[in-house]
């Protein structure tokens, strides 16, 4: 039990630390607005005390005194103003600084999702504790330092009214806690069981929130109609919604019964102190204007620390939620050990020597024991069935995962060694899955290099070679026309265009020694991909190119075959020699024919 209640102070202090840090200024104001809060409870007090002190006595003395009155007046005008003020400067500073919080938090993720290695996006594990962390990430941090001001507010409060209601008997105090604890005992037990029951099912609302994406998002809605998918869509939808929502209440409504009971022996113990106060005021032991005082002491002191404990509570939940951000934050990023420089130029070529290769959490070897050269300036076709390895293969060639065995060498170069930076630099890519960016058609191809110095005629060159210049120049704003059809005045491509585009992206990165096309024409009509094809042998001249295709016209191109089954490599050469072999190759020729 020690253990985890250390982890949790240590949350504790890591999420105050992130919020000082997100922005000190703001952190020192917050902190001075609340410890005028708490004072301003204890104010009230007073002045409704002398308030009623000074009109007893205007009524007992035909109201000879109206100065004093006046003044009393004048203070409880200005008790009143200052607490609205300071309400409304509370709740200002706060929204600011919660700003400075969700940017810092913000940062932190987005660090963290940008330099992870790929690997954890085809983990499932990884994505329940991303999808956790981005749940509790964006407001938890703030609310656990606004539950501390609060807690810092409410402690105040509580210390200074309960040394007022001391003065009526020393035995109210500790009356008044006891009454509260078995609340607070059963508000820490119900917090647990929501976070254990959270991280349990964090799997069954992805897949809620999966069935909800199926439902709304663009990307299904043309099959979702086509197929008449929508009520199947919709059901399981509710049935995992259903589910969770039945577990989730179930919870709920035995935390409210419980505590239905506990705040009925709460109110009992206060209903006794409240007799004890009556009892004094009668016999004479404190006046009217005293008993109001401790009346709404009582109140407050009750409800200040329900307060109490509800921050207690709230720091409590916020920190075991918050251990979902910090096992995601805490994922170790592989600083880069650059050792090795990719050769410029290449001069022999790159080697692959044994390499196998198993995806996370899979005992299944989609690579295995993969020998291969690929020569300086030939382009090598990588051809196979679906599932025979071929863009695993561009993947670790890409970087995106390193081999569990063996090596990748360039010029006997360790691929692995060489820094994300210079294989971005070096490598010019186009992935099966491409990405339809909604931004200008000009960021779209500029993305191919950002490193580049920009020049207008070369992303309109590599435009015009993956057959798009005429297109985009005919645009509502040229190379300005913000593409797809998220945003306003939007210009929606072809699914061929798209790919296009991607191309072009790919081409504008002239400074690569690599080209890679993973299915580089699969939605492109033969005219476009003939002419395609022209422009390919021009922009792959004295580069190493990997082309994976189950298109004879792109095939052609290669000056090497690499056909793959089953995760090797089962047989390789030049076309000619492959198709004379009369093996995997030829029969695949056969097929398409």
């Amino acid at each position: 039990m020690k253990p985890a209640n250390k982890l949790t102070l240590n949350h504790l202090l890591e999420s105050i630390r992130i919020v000082y840090k997100s922005s000190p200024k703001w952190t020192f104001i917050n902190a001075l607005v609340t410890v005028i809060r708490g004072c301003m409870p204890l104010l009230l007090l007073f002045v409704v005390k002398q308030l009623i002190d000074v009109v007893g006595q205007q009524i007992s003395n035909s109201g000879s005194d109206t100065e004093l009155l006046y003044s009393t007046l004048g203070l409880t005008a200005a008790f009143f103003l200052i607490n609205s003020l300071s309400g409304s400067v509370s709740s200002l500073v706060r929204e600011r600084q919660s700003h400075f919080v969700n940017d810092y938090v913000q940062n932190i993720i987005h660090k963290k999702t940008v330099n992870i290695d790929y690997r954890y996006f085809e983990d499932p594990n990884y994505q329940n504790i991303f999808y956790r962390a981005l749940s509790d990430s964006t407001f938890r941090p703030a609310r656990v330092f606004y539950s501390l001001l609060q807690l810092m507010q409410n402690s105040l409060t509580i210390i200074l009214i309960l040394a007022v209601l001391s003065n009526i008997h020393w035995s109210l105090v500790p009356v008044l806690i006891v009454s509260s604890a078995p609340i607070f005992y059963l508000r820490i037990l119900y917090t647990r069981r929501l976070y254990q029951y959270r991280k349990k099912h964090t799997e069954d609302e992805r897949r809620v929130h999966y069935y909800n994406r199926l439902l709304t998002a663009k990307d299904f809605a043309k099959e979702l109609r086509v197929f008449n998918l929508g009520n199947t869509f919709k059901t399981e939808y509710e049935r995992f919604k259903y589910d969770l929502r039945d577990k989730q209440w179930s919870l709920s409504k035995s935390k409210t019964i419980n505590e239905i009971s506990v705040q009925l022996f709460a109110t009992f113990i206060l209903l006794l102190i409240i007799g004890f106060v009556i009892k004094q005021t009668i016999e004479g032991g404190i006046s009217s204007g005293t008993m109001a005082m401790y009346f709404l002491a009582l109140q407050r002191a009750y409800s200040v620390l329900q307060g109490l404990l509800g921050n207690l509570t709230s720091l409590y939940e916020d920190n075991l939620f918050l251990k979902n951000f910090f096992e995601f934050r805490n994922i170790k990023i592989k600083e880069e050990k650059a050792t090795e420089t990719f050769p410029t130029p290449i001069m022999k070529g790159i080697d692959l020597t044994d390499i196998c290769f198993k995806y996370p959490n899979s005992g299944k070897l989609v690579l295995n024991n993969i020998n291969l050269h690929i020569p300086k300036g030939q382009t090598i076709a990588l051809v196979g069935e679906n599932g025979s390895g071929k863009t695993t293969l561009v993947k670790l060639l890409c970087g995106l995962h390193k081999p569990d065995n063996g090596q990748i060498l360039v010029d006997n170069r360790n691929w692995n060694e060489i820094s994300s930076e210079q294989l971005a630099r070096n490598i010019s890519v186009i992935f099966q899955d491409f990405m339809l960016y909604n931004v200008s058609a000009e960021e779209n191809i500029l993305f191919g290099n950002t490193q580049r110095q920009y020049s207008a005629e070369s992303i309109h060159t590599a435009a015009d070679n993956a057959g798009l210049h005429g297109i985009f120049t005919k645009l509502p704003n040229g190379y300005n026309t913000t593409l797809g059809t998220l945003f306003k005045d939007s210009q929606m491509l072809s699914r061929g265009e798209w790919q296009r585009t991607a191309l072009a992206r790919s081409f504008y990165n002239t400074d690569a020694q690599v080209i890679i096309l993973d299915e580089p024409t699969s939605s492109l009509d033969a005219f476009t991909e003939a002419s395609l094809i022209e422009h390919f042998k021009d922009i792959s001249k004295d580069k190493t190119a990997i082309i994976v295709s189950h298109r004879l016209s792109t095939i052609k191109l290669a000056d090497m075959i690499v056909v793959m089954k089953n995760g090797t490599i089962a047989e390789a050469g030049k076309p000619e020699d492959l198709l004379l072999q009369k093996g995997v190759f030829y029969q695949m020729i056969e097929s398409l024919k």
